[in-house]
């Protein structure tokens, strides 16, 4: 293997048509605790990946790199020495090496991707909540709006009521004054 893609700051890995590993770089030795890859050749690649990649990779993998002779972006979750969980995602390119068919793949951990995730999640969580108790806050400023405004309109009505019965008690004031006045001037006259 070249030294440059032994080396490289992504995981690789070169499977034969039967999806067994026939080269692995130090990169992806180091990601999953291993120090030597003899540990790893000739192993089938799916048994470094969790049960749900697994299957994942075992229903679609074959198909997609036969139909398209690429996988792009496949997200898988690879299983450590030690047990540790490493989500990748997985490019790989179908090709013909020395006269046999090689899966060529590299693998790009994308730990900090989910922690990214994760927390994009949770303010948009947040976000969500907030918004919510905004809508309810709104709608509750809205409902105090309409009563506020049913008890000026009382307002507005009683006052005009009260304006109305002033009116009618100044005329019936005016009215009496008029009898009496009218009745003291027939009182004076006889």
């Amino acid at each position: 293997m070249d030294e440059r893609l032994n080396s490289a700051p992504c995981g690789f890995v070169s499977l034969t048509e039967s999806l067994n590993i026939a080269e692995v770089n130090t990169t992806l030795l180091a990601l999953l605790g291993y120090r030597e890859p003899t540990l790893l050749m000739g192993q089938p690649f799916n048994l470094m990946l969790t049960n749900p990649s697994r299957i994942f990779f075992n229903i679609y993998f074959t198909p997609l790199s036969t139909l398209n002779s690429r996988v792009d972006e496949m997200f898988l979750t690879l299983q450590s020495s030690t047990g540790d969980k490493l989500p990748v995602l997985l490019n790989a390119v179908r090709c013909e090496i020395d006269g046999d068919m090689r899966y060529e793949c590299v693998l790009f951990p994308i730990r900090r991707q989910m922690e990214y995730e994760q927390q994009i999640n949770k303010a948009e969580n947040a976000a969500a909540k907030a918004n919510y108790k905004l809508e309810l806050l709104q709608a509750s400023i809205v409902n105090k709006q309409q009563i506020a405004a049913r008890l000026e309109a009382q307002i507005e009505e009683y006052d005009n009521n009260l304006l109305q019965k002033k009116l009618e008690l100044e005329s019936i004031r005016v009215e009496l004054a008029r009898l009496k006045n009218s009745e003291e001037n027939s009182a004076d006259e006889d």
